[in-house]
C-alpha cells in the first residue's frame, strides 16, 4: 500500500472528523493533480457547446427523436475530421447525420436497438413517392385509422401506468394504420419514428435524470406527493384526450417531413451496425480516417432505464430477458451491467477509490467495482479503434465524475487506456467544467476544477 493510501486510513484518537477530511481532500488533489502531469492539456473553449445535445436538440433531423445522450455533428468541421469516419457508439446518429451532410463516408454502432433505428431512419432518404404517401397518410388523420383495435400492452411490469386509457387507444389505432398502410418499409419505419417520438409528450411519464418520473404526483421537500386525479391530466392533456394524441402525432410528423429537404443529393448514406463495440462487429470499411465517439459516462446512468417506455413500446423489447441482455452487453458505465466481466487493473484508479467514503451508499452499492469495469472496457474499444484507425486520430468525448468525496479523471484515465491500448500519443482538450453534485460540494471544495468535460485526442 502506498504513502497515499496510509494516509486515508490513519485514523489517531486525537484526529477530528474534520482534520480527516482535510487530509483525504488534500491526498485526493495529489494524485489528480499527479495523473494530470502525465499529459498535454489545452482549453478549447469553443467546443463547449457542440459536446453535449443543447445545441442539436432543436436542429432540422436531430430533433426528430429526444435523445439528451448526443453531441454536435459540428464536431467535424471543428476537429477537421476528414474521410471516413466511425462512431462506435453512435446513438440515434448525429456524426452519421453530419458526415452524411458533408458528403462524406461514416459507419456507426451501438448496442441499443432504438438508437440505431431512429438513427437508420434519419439517414436513410426517401423516394419523391414515399415523401408524397407519408404526406397523404398525414393528411388524412384521423379518418384512416381503425375504429377499435385490441387493448395490448408490453410485458413489463409498469406498463399500465405509461398512458391513460384513451390516449393508449388512440396510440394503438395510429400504430395499427402504420402497421397496415400500403407503404415501403422505410415510409412505415419513418411512421412509426413518428409514433415512437410523441410517447413522451402523450405519456403520464417524462425522464429525469437515471430514469423515469411519473406526471400524477409533484415532487416536495422531503417527499413526492399525488397530484389530484382528474385535474392533473385536464391540465396536461385538455379536455379531449383523443385530439390532443393525434395533433401531436400531425404535428410531429409534419415537422418531419419539413426536414426531409436536407436529403440532398450528395447525401452520402452511412452504414448503421446494431452491436457492441466491446467486440467490434464485421464492418464494410477495414479502415478509417477518423474516429469519434462519446461513451456513457462512469455516472452509473442506465440509460436503458431511461428509454424503456420507447424500447418496449416500439417493440424493440418484447421479453424481459431482451433488455436485460442488452444491460449485461452494454459497457460497465451502470450497476446492471455485467460487472463481473475481466478487468485491468488501473494504479491510479486504485489509488483514488482507496479514497472513497465507505460510508457513502456509491460505496456500498459496488461503484468501486463498476469503475475497475468501466476503464478496463474502454481499453478493449480503444484496442479496436487502433486497429481500424488508418490515419488521423481518435477522438473520445468524456467527462469526469464524482463518487463518495472521490473525483474520477475519467479524462486522464481514457487517455491512459488509449496507451494501453496501442496509440502513441494522448492529449486532453478540456472544453468546459462541470457543477459538482449537492451532496459532493462539501467534501470537494476547492477541488472543483477537476470536475471537466473534455475531449481526450488519441494519435497512432
Amino acid at each position: 500500500m502506498t504513502q497515499i493510501h496510509k494516509a486515508r486510513n490513519k485514523n489517531s484518537p486525537g484526529q477530528t472528523g474534520t482534520d480527516e477530511s482535510a487530509a483525504t481532500s488534500r491526498n485526493l488533489e495529489q494524485i489528480l493533480k499527479e495523473v494530470d502531469s502525465k499529459f498535454t492539456f489545452e482549453k478549447r473553449d469553443d467546443l463547449a457547446k457542440l459536446v453535449n445535445w443543447s445545441s442539436t436538440k432543436d436542429a432540422p433531423l436531430h430533433r426528430w427523436i429526444r435523445y439528451r445522450e448526443a453531441y454536435s455533428p459540428s464536431l467535424i468541421d471543428a476537429l477537421g475530421l476528414d474521410g471516413r469516419i466511425l462512431d462506435p457508439f453512435c446513438g440515434c446518429g448525429s456524426m452519421l447525420i453530419g458526415a452524411a451532410a458533408r458528403g462524406r463516408l461514416s459507419t456507426g454502432i451501438d448496442l441499443n436497438p432504438l438508437a440505431t433505428f431512429a438513427a437508420r431512419v434519419k439517414s436513410s432518404p426517401l423516394s419523391k413517392r414515399e415523401i408524397r404517401d407519408i404526406k397523404s397518410f398525414n393528411k388524412s388523420l384521423p379518418q384512416v385509422l381503425p375504429i377499435d383495435v385490441e387493448l395490448w400492452l408490453p410485458e413489463f411490469s409498469v406498463a399500465h401506468k405509461m398512458f391513460e386509457p384513451v390516449i393508449l387507444h388512440t396510440l394503438l389505432r395510429i400504430r395499427s394504420a402504420v402497421a397496415t398502410c400500403s407503404m415501403s418499409e422505410r415510409a412505415r419505419d419513418f411512421l412509426h419514428l413518428c409514433w415512437i417520438a410523441i410517447l413522451e409528450e402523450v405519456g403520464n411519464y417524462y425522464k429525469e435524470g437515471n430514469g423515469i418520473k411519473y406526471r400524477n404526483v409533484q415532487r416536495r421537500p422531503g417527499k413526492y406527493v399525488a397530484k389530484e386525479d382528474g385535474v392533473w391530466q385536464r391540465k396536461r392533456f385538455g379536455e379531449d384526450q383523443e385530439a390532443f394524441v393525434l395533433n401531436a402525432f400531425v404535428r410531429h410528423l409534419g415537422v418531419m417531413l419539413a426536414d426531409t429537404d436536407l436529403w440532398h443529393p450528395n447525401w452520402c448514406e452511412p452504414e448503421i451496425i446494431r452491436g457492441s463495440s466491446l467486440n467490434m462487429p464485421s464492418l464494410t470499411e477495414s479502415k478509417f480516417d477518423s474516429i469519434v465517439f462519446s461513451p456513457p459516462y462512469a455516472n452509473r446512468f442506465d440509460y436503458f432505464e431511461s428509454m424503456k417506455v420507447e424500447l418496449w413500446f416500439g417493440g424493440f423489447v418484447k421479453e424481459k430477458t431482451d433488455l436485460q441482455e442488452l444491460r449485461k452487453s452494454s459497457l460497465r458505465s451502470h450497476l446492471s451491467s455485467d460487472l463481473a466481466r475481466d478487468q485491468e487493473e488501473f494504479e491510479t484508479l486504485e489509488q483514488l477509490i482507496e479514497l472513497m467514503d465507505r460510508s457513502a451508499s456509491s460505496w456500498r452499492m459496488g461503484v468501486p467495482n463498476l469503475l475497475r469495469g468501466y476503464f478496463s472496457d474502454i481499453v478493449e474499444v480503444l484496442r479496436h479503434c487502433r486497429d481500424k484507425l488508418d490515419s488521423g486520430a481518435c477522438y473520445v468525448v468524456v467527462g469526469n465524475s464524482a463518487f463518495g468525496g472521490m473525483i474520477v479523471p475519467s479524462d486522464t484515465l481514457t487517455a491512459e487506456a488509449g496507451l494501453r491500448a496501442g496509440f502513441r500519443e494522448a492529449d486532453i482538450w478540456v472544453t468546459r467544467h462541470l457543477t459538482v453534485a449537492p451532496q459532493q460540494r462539501a467534501s470537494l471544495a476547492g477541488l472543483e476544477g477537476f470536475m471537466r468535460e473534455s475531449v481526450v485526442v488519441l494519435r497512432p
